[in-house]
């Protein structure tokens, strides 16, 4: 009896379990170690999230650098001429029923972002392109008649050669503005081979189709041209797009259009200059935000040199930047300005940017007929 009672004593005795110090033991441990696994990963999501966001910036300046480089390149075409570019343009836009606020007839404008002067950039910048379609005739053709007034309905040229309906046109004069319109009949109902309409109304594209024109003024051109004027042909499709900064996107917003479409996130900062051969040597002596003031000016042009700043995504807890950031280091051969070197906010510095630049030569000016 005594025997069995002494067993169960001492099983009673085994699992009685943990005590109170040993539980408070084991949670300050668990609690420690805890607290240790949550900050690696903590420490590891910030590293994840600074690279995440990094590559994400690098992208998108990819992206937008690639983009506006492109529009760059293809700009001036269809009018690289020193006839006609640095004129003011007008235009009327059927769409709208109203005319088209005036612009500058160049590849390229670049209009300088507020607060900006030579070596400190501002506000972005804002670059506005231009450039044409056609396929068919690349030089301009002679307005053949004493003279044509401003509501004329038949234009009668030297040549109509690769003047097709729907085309695209703009007359030019020296000394008068430059005027946008667009074929709607050719040869017109007169039977004369070498005159072209320009009345509002619709013509017939290639599939024998109707298409209203957009760009006739039920006025008329509103500008005389004499045969001292000359008329580009523009080609089907007429580009004219400004890119600029707006709430950290990239957009372009069309000629006409109170809309802009954003093209990329991500993106702080847009500068841009002018590169100009000053000595007619066919190279680039200079980069400036000198906008040119007539043809000479704006045939001494051949290139535009572009810095895009991407900014990351993550606000980090520290300021992470410099106080400044250099968009790029004069190459030209004979500099005159050191930067842009754009400055940062007390709240900028928290986030981390990348710098993308090029110099993009306007090869339709190079290659324009002298």
């Amino acid at each position: 009896m005594n025997k069995i009672s002494t067993k169960k004593n001492a099983t009673r005795g085994r699992s009685r379990g943990l005590s109170l110090v040993e539980l408070l033991v084991a949670s300050a441990i668990g609690i420690i170690a805890s607290l240790a696994i949550f900050q690696v990963f903590a420490v590891f999501e910030g590293q994840k999230r600074t690279t995440t966001s990094g590559g994400e910036a690098q992208t998108n300046g990819t992206l937008a650098l690639f983009s506006v480089e492109r529009e760059v390149r293809l700009s001036g075409y269809g009018f690289n001429s020193s006839d006609l570019v640095g004129c003011t343009a007008q235009g009327w836009d059927q769409q709208t029923g109203t005319a088209i606020a005036p612009w500058t007839l160049a590849p390229v404008v670049i209009t300088q972002g507020a607060g900006s002067t030579p070596g400190v950039a501002g506000s972005p910048d804002t670059i506005m392109l231009m450039y044409g379609s056609g396929d068919r005739l690349p030089a301009p053709v002679t307005i053949g008649v004493s003279s044509l007034g401003t509501t004329d309905d038949f234009f009668k040229i030297f040549n109509p050669f690769g003047i097709m309906r729907g085309d695209i046109v703009m007359f030019a004069e020296a000394g008068q503005p430059c005027t946008l319109a667009q074929v709607n009949e050719i040869p017109p109902a007169t039977g004369d081979s070498t005159k072209f309409n320009v009345q509002p109304g619709t013509y017939l594209n290639a599939s024998g189709a109707p298409v209203p024109t957009r760009y006739n003024n039920p006025a008329g051109l509103g500008t005389a041209y004499t045969t001292n004027g000359k008329i580009f042909n523009l080609g089907s499709v007429l580009t004219v797009k400004t890119l600029s900064v707006q709430n950290a996107q990239l957009v372009s917003q069309p000629l006409a259009s109170a809309t802009a479409t954003p093209i990329f996130d991500g993106i702080a900062q847009l500068q841009a200059q002018y590169g100009k051969d000053n000595n007619n040597d066919g190279m680039v002596d200079v980069f400036d935000e000198i906008t040119p003031i007539n043809t000479a000016g704006w045939a001494a042009v051949l290139a535009v040199r572009i810095a895009i700043v991407a900014r990351s995504s993550l606000y980090e807890k520290d300021q992470v930047s410099p106080a400044t950031i250099r968009l790029w280091e004069d190459s030209a051969a004979t500099p005159t300005t050191t930067g842009p070197v754009w400055t940062l906010t007390a709240d900028e510095r928290h986030y981390r940017y990348k710098v993308f630049q090029t110099v993009v030569p306007l090869r339709n000016m190079i290659w324009r007929p002298q």
